[in-house]
């Protein structure tokens, strides 16, 4: 029996390359160049709005000049230029908030604090409407559903300037029953998509951009014990979601009660209880984790904070994104089953080698110690994927640097 042909290692994603890349508008790249130089020539900030607007170069002649410029400028080579993000301000209501969730709260907060942030608006080569985009679900539970997001994006000028660039964070994408994956207002002329929604189908590597789901919260206070003893091969502990045909549902006939153990909590009273499945966690080798009524789930931080290789399952055929796979390997930690029985998963998993197990758990807290133990380390990596998207470049001569 072949393991490979049944458990699928997540893969790298693939890189944007010169034939598929969709390019970021001219102006992204005239940023990036005149930043470069003004670090080397002293230009003004002041004067980069100027040249935006005036840039007429057509791509070929700007990826050939942007390409001497990286080549040529030492501030590059030594990683000391960044690109710089702007928060945009309420033009017509300045004391008006359109921030809802504390998700996107922290967000800003983060951000505003960053060595990325300018309050120079015209030199900035990113900007973010501070009008709350993570909960686009018109039957959100909690609130965060902003009405009337078209009008109010309107009152942010930079959202109308085909020049901007903007950076759009959301987790959830539509509602009960279809839970479509598309946001439900238009996009600005030129964008960059935060996600949690991303499949290998769909993703753009110019302009989007994977992002894992959690709370405001998170992560949980609760530190792993090095001392627990990992007695059960696989587990899970979470809602069937019966009310969408779920995939879920077909776990129960995994559950044996000793080293398999299956819990639905949708009738459980004390299912807030973190205790108990974090204890689960930390006893299992291998924990499943399923999408949820959409592409992504909570869990998946949590089964990695607490060394617990994830299995990844699906309801979809399409094969997911994982967050940051820009630039992690998820090769070597996470396991993605799907388009087989499930009755045949214990046997699979038996057959990975203890040693295996043991650099798989190893990959997975580390990966989670350096990008997502915290919500200001995930926000943090996101700029810095973006920051190096910008800056960006081929090392042969041969060929022009990828404007991302």
């Amino acid at each position: 029996m072949n393991i490979n042909n049944k458990l699928k290692y997540f893969s790298p994603l693939p890189k944007c390359n010169q034939n598929n890349v969709n390019y970021l508008p001219i102006a992204l790249a005239w940023c990036l160049m005149l930043l470069l130089r003004a670090h080397s020539s002293g230009i003004p900030s002041y004067s980069l709005q100027h040249h935006l607007r005036t840039a007429s170069h057509t791509i070929d002649e700007l990826k050939k000049d942007l390409y001497l410029e990286l080549r040529n400028n030492d501030a590059l080579k030594n990683n000391s230029t960044r690109f710089s993000i702007h928060i945009d301000q309420n033009a017509q209501h300045p004391n008006v908030s359109y921030v809802r969730s504390a998700v996107f709260a922290k967000i800003l907060e983060i951000i505003r604090n960053s060595s990325y942030y300018t309050n120079d608006s015209t030199s900035a080569c990113v900007h973010i409407a501070p009008v709350d985009t993570i909960d686009r679900d018109r039957r959100s539970k909690n609130g965060n559903y902003l009405y009337f997001i078209e009008q109010r994006l309107k009152f942010f000028p930079q959202w109308s300037d085909t020049n901007a660039i903007h950076l759009i964070f959301n987790h959830y994408t539509g509602t009960w029953p279809s839970y479509r994956r598309t946001l439900d207002f238009t996009l600005p002329s030129h964008y960059i998509l935060a996600s949690t929604s991303l499949t290998r189908s769909n993703y753009n590597c110019s302009s989007q951009l994977t992002f894992p789901l959690f709370h405001s919260d998170y992560p949980f206070y609760h530190f792993p014990s090095s001392s627990t003893s990992r007695t059960i091969l696989l587990s899970f502990k979470g809602k069937s979601y019966e009310d969408v045909q779920h995939h879920r549902t077909f776990f129960h006939h995994l559950n044996n009660n000793n080293d398999i153990i299956i819990k639905f909590t949708d009738n459980d009273t004390n299912s807030d209880n973190k205790t108990e499945y974090i204890k689960l966690l930390e006893q299992s080798h291998f924990c499943l984790v399923p999408s949820g009524r959409r592409l992504y789930s909570y869990r998946f931080l949590e089964v990695l904070q607490y060394g617990c290789i994830p299995v990844i399952t699906s309801n979809d055929d399409e094969s997911l994104i994982l967050p940051f796979s820009e630039i992690i390997d998820w090769s070597k930690s996470v396991i993605i089953y799907f388009n087989a029985s499930y009755s045949l998963l214990p046997a699979y998993l038996r057959m990975i080698h203890s040693n295996q197990r043991h650099a798989m758990r190893k990959e997975c807290t580390q990966i989670w110690s350096k990008y997502f133990s915290s919500i200001e380390r995930i926000v943090l990596t996101a700029l810095q994927i973006l920051n190096d998207r910008f800056l960006s470049s081929s090392s042969s001569s041969s060929s022009f640097p990828v404007v991302y």
